[in-house]
Parts: C-alpha cells; structure tokens; sequence
C-alpha cells in the first residue's frame, strides 16, 4: 500500500500566480516596526505588506 504523496488539494495555497523569489533583507528597527504596524492594520503578512507598499509606489 502506498503512503504520502500529492494528494488534489493539499498543501499550503500559492499566494501569488507567478514563482516566487525568497531574499535577506536588512531593515533598521524603526521601520520593522512601521512595517509590522503597516502589516496589522491592514491584516497582511510582512511579505504581502512589502509587496503592497512597491506596488503603491510604483503606481
């Protein structure tokens, strides 16, 4: 009998329809705090905050 294996439906879901690139980033203190306020407020996680923020400024 076989085990484990990818089964229709599970897993975590993709947050974004495109591959994803994971990097290291550096921030002083203050803004990490101004980003996590930024983050709660909205109800977003500190990557989808990120996100929103450079698409606000790109726009």
């Amino acid at each position: 009998m076989a085990r484990g294996g990818y089964r229709e439906g599970a897993g975590r879901k993709k947050e974004y329809n495109e591959p994803v690139k994971k990097i290291l980033l550096g921030l002083p203190e203050s803004v990490l705090k101004q980003l996590d306020t930024y983050a709660s407020a909205k109800n977003l996680s500190r990557p989808k905050a990120i996100a929103n923020l450079v698409e606000q400024a790109s726009a």
